[in-house]
């Protein structure tokens, strides 16, 4: 009986607001942690694309900004499809990007 009231109050003492928040963290990376991410021959096609492409660029601006990423934030999940539809990323690539 000793043993299931300790572990009893155990548990109750657990922070279990804590476990409940885990799921709602965003999910943040250092800027160069993002960028390694990208193969050498998805940057460059990125860089051959900057020229040209207006969002490509945009959205390189928006990075320089950045010391972190969140990879749930809805521009840069926007940002890694618009590579993808571009053919500068595949579908699957794009995915592992922002896992």
């Amino acid at each position: 009986m000793f043993k299931l009231v300790s572990l009893i109050i155990l548990l109750y003492s657990l922070p279990v607001a804590s476990f409940a928040e885990y799921g709602n963290k965003p999910r943040t990376i250092p800027l160069q942690a993002f960028k390694d991410r990208f193969t050498t021959g998805e940057l460059i096609g990125i860089s051959t694309a900057y020229a040209e492409d207006a969002h490509i660029r945009a959205a390189i601006l928006d990075l320089k900004t950045m010391d972190s990423v969140n990879l749930d934030s809805d521009v840069i999940k926007k940002d890694v499809s618009y590579l993808a539809s571009k053919s500068i990323l595949s579908e699957d690539r794009a995915r592992d990007i922002l896992k």
